[in-house]
């Protein structure tokens, strides 16, 4: 049976509502997402409450969220709230009002509870081992030590980028003494935490200071690519983004490029705490993670259900798969071209010279490669390649997502419109133009052998020498005619990649 889950989170700054639908093949996929800036925590540094007009705005945005639930016709909420009416003094108040007068069973999270989902929703949509992943909110920062993908240590800190601002008052231009108190504030929290210091992994950063950091990171360089999950910045990149908002006002940060207006007072005083953490850390890079609480609480429901472990053992084909249930794709036929397409990937690494997150991403295309029918089965090789480029495919880099779009778009031959289009020309250079040729060629084999998609032909070995390649294979010659003539076909691109002519020898 379907079912739809709607998942709320209420935080310091902002309350986002995202509705994911679970299909009866087990496939999800992301239907609706809706964000309301709020400010919740906004004037509790005075006296630790909440304020009136903070509260009722929270109200309506949780009416607002709860309308559109039935609208969606959400089967489950799961909300959650956090750091603001976690630390609230008239936090359970406020919950109450939240249930007597929206309806809505919002309910508070601890600190190391939102720093177990945001892994959760972390470690299952990005391929890393060790990091330290850190969530900024609002109300409060939650730093999450990863080794060998394993939550080795959390922390919760009550300082968030809404507080911060208003601690150190920088809404607008701020002198060097401001943000020499922000820096020393940050820090000595820092220092406390006896596992932070000199680290030397990559930071991996969670919540909208992060995103707008991205955002304003990709205006800058002109990047192609609307999408900020698995995006990467270096500390250098990072150090000139963050002195010149430190040396612009308000207004003027109001038209920096990539930065939300509604961050634009918020956006120093969050910047200089993944500044801080760059320094204390001595971490190399800041990957951008897309998912946090909300995947985490939604896959925290979707695991069990599905027989699942909580943190998948490998991220990337997951999706892959999900994609592929998404689709509604064949799913035999698309394990017998994945795995005909790894055979020959072995069989042949001598020849194509390729390496082992190459044989990856020739699997997860090969996997993909004819979702496209779903659109139009007439040139569907080209809308392949597009659901591919678009899909959530994670544990992907973005360069990596556009060669396996190429790669799947190029299962029945190259197309110089591929390279071409100058979103692939702006990711790829010469040397990926050839990976993808060379797997290209070996997903297109690989489906040859599955032409009629009856699983007639089996490899049973391969060979080559200096002339020539030899694929056997277990085929009736009569039956499987029209997967004989399919590879016949891709004798002339093979000997242009590889030099050799290729023998294809049935039993």
């Amino acid at each position: 049976m379907t079912e739809r889950i709607a998942v709320i989170d209420l935080g310091s700054n902002s309350a986002r509502l995202i509705v994911m639908h679970i299909y009866s093949n087990g496939a999800y996929n992301l239907v609706y997402h809706q964000k309301e800036t709020l400010r919740l925590g906004e004037g509790m540094a005075d006296n630790g409450l909440l304020r009136e007009e903070a509260m009722q705005r929270a109200v309506e945005a949780a009416k607002t969220f709860l309308h559109m639930c039935q609208l969606m016709k959400a089967d489950k909420i799961l909300a959650v709230a956090t750091a603001a009416v976690r630390n609230a003094k008239n936090g359970p108040e406020f919950l109450e009002r939240i249930r007597n007068e929206a309806g809505l069973p919002l309910q508070t999270i601890s600190g190391r509870d939102e720093a177990r989902l945001g892994y959760i929703g972390v470690i299952n949509t990005l391929d890393i081992t060790d990091a330290l992943l850190f969530d900024l909110g609002g109300g409060s920062i939650e730093l999450s030590l990863i080794k060998n993908r394993k939550l080795q240590h959390t922390v919760s800190l009550p300082f968030g980028a809404v507080n911060l601002t208003e601690k150190f008052a920088t809404q607008n231009k701020i002198s060097d003494e401001q943000i020499a108190e922000l820096r020393a504030y940050i820090m000595r929290s820092f220092k406390k935490i006896p596992w932070l210091a000199n680290l030397s992994l990559p930071l991996v950063g969670v919540g909208g200071t992060v995103r707008n950091i991205a955002k304003m990171e990709q205006k800058r360089k002109n990047y192609p690519f609307n999408k900020v999950h698995n995006y990467r910045l270096g500390h250098i990149s990072i150090n000139d983004l963050w002195k010149s908002l430190i040396a612009s006002d308000f207004k003027q940060r109001q038209n920096f490029p990539g930065l939300s207006s509604e961050r634009a007072d918020l956006i120093v005083a969050g910047t200089t705490v993944v500044k801080c953490l760059f320094d204390i850390t001595q971490a190399n890079r800041l990957i951008i993670s897309g998912c946090g609480v909300r995947e985490g609480l939604f896959l925290h429901h979707y695991f069990p259900h599905t027989g699942q472990p909580e943190i998948i053992a490998d991220t990337l084909l997951h999706s892959a798969y999900n994609m592929l249930l998404f689709y509604k794709g064949d799913l035999a036929h698309a394990n017998y071209v994945a795995d005909s397409a790894a055979a020959m990937f072995s069989g042949w690494q001598d020849l194509h010279e390729l390496d082992e997150r190459d044989r990856k991403l020739l699997r997860v295309a090969s996997l993909l490669h004819d979702i496209g029918i779903t659109i139009n089965y007439y040139d569907h090789a080209r809308h392949s390649a597009y659901l591919v480029e678009n899909a959530r495919l994670f544990g992907l880099t973005h360069r990596e997502q556009m060669l396996a779009a190429v790669v799947a778009g190029w299962h029945h031959g190259p197309s110089a419109k591929y390279v071409r289009n100058k979103l692939y020309s702006e990711f790829l250079d010469e040397a990926d133009w050839l990976k993808a040729r060379k797997m290209a060629l070996l997903l297109a084999l690989a489906e040859s052998l599955d032409t009629t998609q009856m699983h007639m032909a089996k490899i049973v070995s391969i060979n080559y020498n200096q002339k020539q390649t030899y694929l056997d294979i277990s085929i009736d010659q009569q039956q499987g005619s029209i997967e004989l003539q399919a590879l016949d076909r891709h004798r002339k691109w093979f000997k242009r990649e590889f030099g050799r002519e290729l023998i294809v020898r049935p039993e």
